[in-house]
């Protein structure tokens, strides 16, 4: 087994994040695109990468926007949240019918309670785009 000991891996192209691939060339994995954990009460980025800002588009609903754009708006995000509030199951999704659909420089992020489908604005919002 090799371990490899770098500062840096480059892309060959710009926008584009390498492809990790097995010994026989196929692409078996991908980096994240971009990651965030923000207060959605507060819109407080906690930390993040490619992420430039939090927008409050309403009552539970974020706008995430990228620092550099993704090359098509066909990314995976993956979301989680967390409240303090009783009663608050969390849900998190991407937008819905009156959100904005994903595109190649942002998407929202939705939390709602699940036991009556309220949408509030959780304590700690989690989001990871794969793809784009």
């Amino acid at each position: 087994m090799s371990t490899l000991s770098t500062a840096n891996i480059e892309s060959k192209a710009a926008n584009t994040p390498p492809v990790i691939k097995d010994v026989n060339g196929t692409e078996c994995g991908q980096f994240a695109r971009a990651w965030v954990n923000f207060n959605g009460q507060t819109s407080t980025v906690n930390d993040h990468f490619n992420v430039a800002s939090i927008t409050d588009s309403g009552a539970g609903i974020q706008t995430v926007t990228f620092t550099t754009a993704m090359s098509n708006a066909n990314y995976c995000v993956v979301t989680d949240c967390h409240s303090t509030q009783a009663n608050r199951n969390q849900v998190s999704n991407l937008g819905g019918s009156s959100e904005n659909d994903p595109s190649t420089t942002s998407f929202d992020v939705v939390t709602m309670g699940s036991t009556n489908n309220s949408m509030y604005d959780a304590v700690i919002t989690y989001a990871v785009v794969f793809g784009g």
